[in-house]
C-alpha cells in the first residue's frame, strides 16, 4: 500500500513537471517553420503558473507511529532508553526512537500512512508494552522511500 501511494504521488509529480515542460516546447516548435505560430500568454495565466511552481514542495505526509512510552518523572531518560533497548531486542524488524519533548520523554516506533497499518502493528507490540497506543504524526515523505541498497528482501525496512 505504502509502495503504491508512494509511486502515485512520483508520478503525480512528473506529470505536473513534465507538463510545465511540454507548454514551453510545444511553443518554440509552433515559432518555427513556414507556417509559424505566435502564440501570447495572458498575464494573469503566467502568474499563476509562476506563483504555482515556486510554492514549497509537500515534504511531509500526515502519518502515524506508535507511541510506547511517555515519561517525565525524574528517571524519564532512564526508563526510555530501557524502553527503546527492549524493544530493538524484540521488534529487529522496526524503527524505533527516542526523543524529548519538554518535560517528557517519548519513545515511538514505526511510521505508517494509515491508521490501518498502525493498529495492526500496535497489537503486535501490545505483547511487549501493554500501555503502547497509535499517535498522528506528520512525517518526512522521505521515511516511506525504500532505496534499493536497502529493499534486500524486506518490503518494511522504513518502519
Amino acid at each position: 500500500m505504502k509502495r503504491f501511494l508512494l509511486t502515485l504521488s512520483i508520478m503525480l509529480l512528473g506529470i505536473t513537471l513534465a507538463s510545465a515542460q511540454n507548454i514551453q516546447s510545444k511553443k518554440s516548435s509552433l515559432a518555427q517553420g513556414s507556417s509559424a505560430v505566435r502564440v501570447t500568454e495572458q498575464e494573469d495565466v503566467k502568474q499563476a503558473v509562476r506563483t504555482v511552481e515556486q510554492r514549497p514542495k509537500a515534504t511531509k505526509v500526515n502519518g502515524y507511529t506508535i507511541l510506547i512510552l511517555a515519561d517525565n518523572s525524574q528517571t524519564a531518560r532512564e526508563n526510555a532508553n530501557k524502553a527503546k533497548e527492549l524493544f530493538e531486542e524484540n521488534f529487529k524488524d522496526t524503527k524505533v526512537k527516542m526523543y524529548y519533548e519538554s518535560p517528557s520523554f517519548y519513545v515511538s516506533a514505526g511510521q505508517y500512512l494509515t491508521k490501518e497499518e498502525a493498529i495492526i502493528e500496535l497489537w503486535r507490540f501490545r505483547s511487549v508494552f501493554p500501555k503502547a497506543i497509535t499517535q498522528s504524526r506528520e512525517i518526512d515523505i522521505s521515511e516511506f522511500i525504500i532505496r534499493p541498497d536497502e529493499e534486500s528482501g524486506q518490503e518494511d525496512d522504513k518502519q
